[in-house]
This record gives structure tokens, sequence and C-alpha cells, in this order.
């Protein structure tokens, strides 16, 4: 009797129970009201759009210009910069050890070129004297053929007066003497000369190998100087500083790390936010309808009530996918948008660089 009932009693239960299961289920629920408005605009004719945050100089990574060890950071986030503040040092002590090489090679190059020029110094004064040697010896080559021409002259007339009868052999054996004697003179004179000039020659010689090995140890300094400038510029860079005034937005390096030329994370991110700018991607349908210089307003995304009027600075003439995206539910990502960018002011409300905020352009 009780299975009886029961076979028929828990039937209708799971039946009953079901059917309140299904319209329980099938009620939908009550929207939550929104936290804040959603974005208007005060424009008639508009073109809603998205804008991303950045400094008015754009945002710039600060990569180093050589890899290598990170040995100090010097700044952090909100840091406000000078162009050639310091921001972080990569390790330079094997830089500074090729920069101290590079020093004593130019100071023996140095030493090497101060040698040369005393002895360039010498040579010179060696041609000087030679020089003075050679006029005194024509000098004294001059005064011995004078000499030499006088005793010819007293030769041919005693040769004359003895053939008269006049003088005695002795006489003219006397005079031929003198005038050998004065020939003798006038070659050893000439042989004088002759060393002179070969002594001057000689000197001219050494000076002009002098001169080419003066020229060429300058030009070894010249060169180990280039090089000392740029190991030096290598070793200055090794200290990266900021290269425009700005703040500091984001610091993602730590003292330790070894840094690559071009990291994925920018290890400092740098702007200048005096100005903030608004990157506006526009739908490429829209495209048309953007001129220069339309008014615009843009909005906190979730807070529609904060809103800032922006001034126009430039339409960027290229057209690209985009790569911003909202994160509505609606937002097509396969679509290529037109920039626009705009400025304004930091607000009393805080704005930071790459936050995104709702944008309304007047199309007229």
């Amino acid at each position: 009797m009780i299975k009886k009932v029961l076979s028929v009693v828990l039937p209708i239960v799971g039946l009953s129970f079901a059917i309140w299961w299904v319209i329980a289920t099938a009620r939908q629920p009550i929207a939550a009201p929104p936290v804040s408005p959603p974005a208007e605009s005060r424009f008639d004719r508009r073109i809603a759009g998205a804008g991303i945050v950045e400094a008015a100089t754009r945002n710039v990574s600060v990569a180093p210009p050589l890899p290598g060890l990170v040995t100090a950071v010097f700044v952090k986030e909100n840091d406000v910069v000078r162009a050639g503040d310091r921001l972080y040092q990569i390790d330079d002590r094997e830089q500074r050890a090729r920069v101290a090489s590079a020093d004593a090679n130019i100071a023996r190059a140095e030493a090497a070129v101060a040698t040369a020029r005393a002895d360039l110094s010498n040579g010179r004064e060696a041609v000087r004297v030679a020089r003075a040697n050679l006029d005194s010896a024509r000098a004294n080559l001059a005064a011995v053929e004078a000499q030499l021409v006088d005793a010819e002259q007293i030769v041919a007339r005693n040769e004359k007066l003895y053939a008269a009868g006049d003088i005695a052999e002795r006489v003219l054996i006397s005079s031929r003497a003198a005038r050998d004697a004065a020939q003798a003179r006038v070659s050893q004179a000439q042989a004088q000369v002759a060393q002179a000039q070969a002594q001057i020659d000689q000197a001219e010689a050494q000076v002009r190998s002098i001169e080419a090995r003066l020229h060429e140890a300058e030009a070894q300094v010249a060169v180990l100087r280039a090089q000392r400038t740029e190991l030096a510029v290598n070793l200055s860079r090794l200290t990266v500083v900021a290269p425009q005034d700005g703040k500091v937005l984001q610091v993602n390096v730590r003292v330790g790390e070894t840094l690559p030329m071009t990291p994925a994370t920018p290890p400092v991110l740098l702007g200048n936010t005096d100005y903030l700018q608004l990157r506006v991607d526009v739908d490429e349908i829209n495209a048309s309808r953007i001129r220069p210089n339309l008014k615009a307003t843009a909005s906190l995304k979730g807070d529609a009530t904060k809103t800032v009027d922006l001034e126009f600075v430039r339409i960027d003439p290229y057209i690209l996918p985009k790569r911003s995206l909202t994160g509505d539910n609606a937002e097509r990502v396969d679509v290529r948008v037109l920039q626009v960018i705009y400025r304004f002011r930091p607000p009393a409300f805080p704005v930071y660089v790459g936050q995104q905020m709702d944008v309304f352009i007047d199309a007229e």
C-alpha cells in the first residue's frame, strides 16, 4: 500500500519542484544602478573616441646606449629632472680602465713628440753651425786663392827678372816655394769647404729624418687622443641622463640588474607633464569628418562629471590598426583608426599619464 502511495506522490513532488525551479531561474535579475552616469556630449554633431593621456613631449623611454650591469639608480617616481640630470649608472669599471690605458699611451706618445722636438732643435742648431763653418771655409778659401794669385804674379815677375839677370836664382826659387805653399793652402781650403758642405748635407738629412719622426709622433698622438675621446664618450654614456626636462613617470630598473640595449620594459619612463597630451583614436569611418582645430572635450572613464576642454595640436596623417582597447563588450578590435592629438593643462582633479578618457569632438 505504501509503495503505491509513494509511486504516485513522488512523481508529483518531483514535477512540482521542476516547475518551481524553471520559474525561479527564469527571472531576470534587477540591474544595479550605474555608479556614475555615462559620458555625454554637449555637441550636436559629435564624433566619439577614446584617448590615452600622454606627457606633452610624449612618453620618453630612457634606455641604456650600451648594455651592462646597473650599479646605481639616482631617481624615483614623481621626481622632476632637468635635461642632463643623472637617472641611473651602468657599470663603468672596464671603460674607466680603458680610458686610463689610453691616457698612459698618450703620455708615452707625447714624450716621444717632446724628444723629437728636442732632437729637431739640436739638428737645426747643427745645420746652423755647419753653415757658419761653410761660410768661414769659403772666406778662408777666397783669402788663400787671393794669396795664390799674388804668389803666381810674383813668380812670373821673378822669372822675367832672373832671365834678365837682375835677381839671384835663390829669389826665384823662394818665390816658387811661396807659390807652391799658397797652392797647397788653396787645396786645403777647398777640402775644408767640401767637408763643411758635406756636414751641412748630413745635418739637413738628419733634420729631415727628425721632422718625419716628429710628424709621425704627432700623428700618433692625434690618433691616441681621438681614441681616448671615443672611450671618454662611451664612458660618459654609461651614466644615463635625462634627455629633456620632465617628470619621472616610471622606474623599472634596480641595482644589480643587467640591462640590454633594447629592454622590453623601459628602465625609466620620462615625460613633461606641464601640459598633458591626449591621443584620441577616431574610427576610420569618421576620419573624413575630422578637421584641424575642431573643439573637443574629454571626461574620466567612470566619472563623467570630471571633464576638461581640449586644445587641438595636430592630426597624425596615418591610419593604423587600433591598439588601445576600452574593454567594452561591443567594441570592435579589427578596425583602423585615425589618431588626433589634443592637449590640456592638468586640471584640479588627478589625471595620470596612461589613463584612458572618453572624448567627444565637435564635428560641426
